[in-house]
């Protein structure tokens, strides 16, 4: 469906994909079956990204000999290291692949300031910066001709258009890729960018991904089976996404069934899987 409506790539395994509640071997193997029905039509970019490098460097070198395209990598969360720590850790992975820096501090509880971007980019596999710290840090790169996708869905669209980014790694394309497609590649709309806020501010409402599966399963594109500890948004955030569907043209979200509340006890919840 995303391939259809336009989409240039795919974020296998990200924090979207739920790449953190699987296993390493469930994580390559998904690469692996996106490449293999996929790949030749869209660009598969794996996250095999660690807050442990030893990881990070079997998991991308696995995701590479599956077949992907690049690797999405973040850096180290929880335990988290100095800025030369950083660099010695991407630069651990850079040279297998084409890579992209994920700077997500809200993610990992540090920002990858520009210093070390701006070393990383000596590499020649150092593809760009997915960067979510706002449109003043993406012009620091764009200055420098540095590529850089939007990772704030509230901010891509002048993140593209004013402030020079290629695009945008989207949790809203999900539900909507022609729109988002439209917002990146037909010109400004400030009017397009205003009705999809709605639904943005919905999707973010609690922490990504609970929204985004919330809807899906809404739609009818999933089952409403959700891995611990997510959980769905509640029956008033779920009545709010149908009236959200209806004001934007159903024919504009993915699938083909008519939009659901659902019930409560229609969600599957998970805890060992």
């Amino acid at each position: 469906m995303q391939i259809e409506d336009g989409v240039e790539g795919v974020i296998v395994g990200g924090t979207t994909g739920e790449g953190q509640l699987m296993g390493w071997d469930e994580h390559i193997m998904l690469i692996g079956h996106t490449v293999n029905c996929f790949g030749g039509l869209i660009k598969v970019i794996g996250n095999t990204g660690s807050n442990s490098t030893r990881e990070a460097i079997h998991a991308t070198e696995q995701g590479f000999a599956v077949g992907m395209h690049a690797a999405l990598h973040i850096n180290p969360y929880y335990g988290k290291t100095s800025l030369e720590g950083l660099i010695s850790h991407f630069d651990s992975v850079l040279p297998m692949g084409p890579t992209i820096i994920y700077n997500g501090p809200s993610r990992t509880g540090q920002d990858v300031p520009p210093h070390v971007i701006h070393t990383l980019v000596q590499s020649p596999n150092m593809a760009g910066v997915k960067e979510c710290v706002g449109n003043d840090r993406v012009e620091q790169y764009t200055s420098k001709d540095i590529v850089v996708w939007s990772g704030n869905d509230d901010e891509c669209h002048d993140s593209r258009w004013i402030y020079g980014a290629t695009g945008v790694i989207s949790v809203t394309s999900n539900l909507v890729p022609s729109l988002i497609r439209k917002l990146m590649f037909e010109g400004k709309n400030p009017s397009l960018n205003s009705k999809l806020r709605p639904l943005i501010e919905w999707l973010f409402c609690e922490p990504n991904p609970i929204g985004l599966n919330t809807a899906l399963a809404q739609l009818g594109v999933v089952r409403p089976v959700f891995r611990l500890p997510y959980v769905p948004l509640p029956l008033a955030k779920r009545i709010e996404f149908v009236n959200i569907v209806k004001a934007l043209g159903r024919e504009n979200f993915i699938g083909e069934k008519h939009v659901q509340v659902l019930e409560d006890e229609d969600f599957v919840l998970i805890g060992r899987y």
